[in-house]
């Protein structure tokens, strides 16, 4: 028979072994949840925050904290040891991303540990039809993404990547213009740099060939050569065309001329010789002194880019052709046309015919407009 004082001893076990899972409960359930609050209200505008790579989740803690994100350090960092511990998190990922005020603990960590999160920070880049690769790289630099010699060096550098014939631009032409979101840089350093404009030259080559799906599937049956040439005269028809459904006349021309064994004599190519090739770099200040304007003596720039000087295509795209001139490029129009002059420069079109004397009488036609007349 037991005594009162070992009955009294086994009682108070039997309510510590009931209490303390209990406690341990309660506990957990107050770390978890009724600690996942979000911080007092410091505000409604988004709060940036930059994780550098290599940085641990303490340091990034601290910073939530000196950011007015969190109210303690201290717990969000426990919070994610112990579900990173766990395996129920991913890791930390480096990047810059805005975080709204009323946020969680939990949610801020699922924010900054997403591949994809929704709440980094992105800069829009808008890349219009028709650029070159200095221009582009231009803008990329102008966005602050990334220095303009590191986008035209990837530019080069990855063209090995892609179905891309050798040539000396590298991935130009090869990269489809839209508006694009990129993600925000979290330095400036000559290594992000690099990184970034190897993404973005990537993400726009990219979306160049999911267009080539879109029209004409059977493009990878094409030899390198045969769509080097095909995205060579789109970049032609593209610095061209006003009118888009002028933009598949313009690509019969050119092929038309092509099959005639007729020089392409495209205006754009001479632009393109003195504004971004060495051989035309001794016309280019006078050419942007009298407006851009092209001059007889520029079509005998000795130039492979020069189609008034060299026969057939240039040596590769001399521009970022857009969706229509690419269109236009695959799928021609079905006219005999062998040259083509302005009609009407406001609205953009052209008269389209087969005979020299015709092209002679179109031309006459439109330079007879600004004859003043008694």
């Amino acid at each position: 028979m037991s005594s009162p004082s070992g009955r009294k001893f086994r009682g108070f076990i039997l309510v510590l072994l009931v209490a303390i899972p209990i406690l341990i409960m309660l506990g957990a359930a107050v770390f978890w949840f009724v600690l996942d609050s979000p911080a007092a209200d410091h505000g409604t505008a988004p709060g940036e925050i930059i994780v550098g790579i290599g940085d641990n989740f303490s340091t990034v803690a601290e910073k939530l904290e000196n950011n007015g994100l969190v109210d303690d350090w201290r717990y969000i960092s426990l919070r994610f040891r112990i579900i990173s511990r766990l395996g129920l998190v991913p890791p930390l990922q480096a990047g810059r991303f805005s975080l709204q005020f009323g946020q969680k603990p939990s949610e801020i960590i699922k924010s900054l540990t997403s591949p994809l999160g929704a709440q980094r920070v992105y800069t829009t880049l808008t890349i219009p039809p028709g650029l070159t690769s200095t221009s582009i790289a231009d803008r990329v630099e102008e966005a602050g993404l990334a220095r303009s010699e590191d986008v035209l060096k990837a530019i080069i550098d990855l063209a090995s990547d892609y179905p891309v014939k050798t040539n000396p631009e590298g991935l130009q032409g090869y990269m489809f213009p839209d508006t694009y979101k990129i993600e925000t840089p979290i330095d400036d350093s000559s290594e992000t740099s690099k990184k970034t404009a190897e993404s973005i030259v990537r993400i726009m080559s990219d979306s160049f060939f999911g267009l080539l799906d879109e029209i004409d599937p059977s493009w990878q049956q094409l030899t390198a050569s045969q769509l080097h040439e095909k995205v060579t005269l789109a970049s032609i028809v593209e610095r061209e065309y006003r009118m888009n459904e002028e933009a598949p006349m313009i690509a019969a021309v050119f092929n038309n001329r092509m099959i005639e064994g007729m020089p392409l004599q495209s205006c754009a190519t001479v632009v393109y010789t003195i504004e971004e090739t060495d051989i035309g770099q001794p016309f280019r200040r006078e050419y942007l002194q009298f407006n851009r304007r092209i001059f007889e003596r520029y079509l005998d720039i000795s130039s492979p880019y020069n189609t008034y000087y060299d026969d057939g295509l240039p040596p590769g795209p001399i521009s970022a052709p857009s969706r229509i001139a690419v269109d236009a490029a695959f799928y021609p129009a079905d006219i005999d046309a062998l040259f083509f002059v302005v009609k009407d420069p406001a609205a953009g079109t052209h008269t389209f015919t087969r005979d020299y004397n015709d092209h002679l009488d179109a031309r006459y036609a439109y330079l007879n407009q600004y004859v003043v007349k008694d």
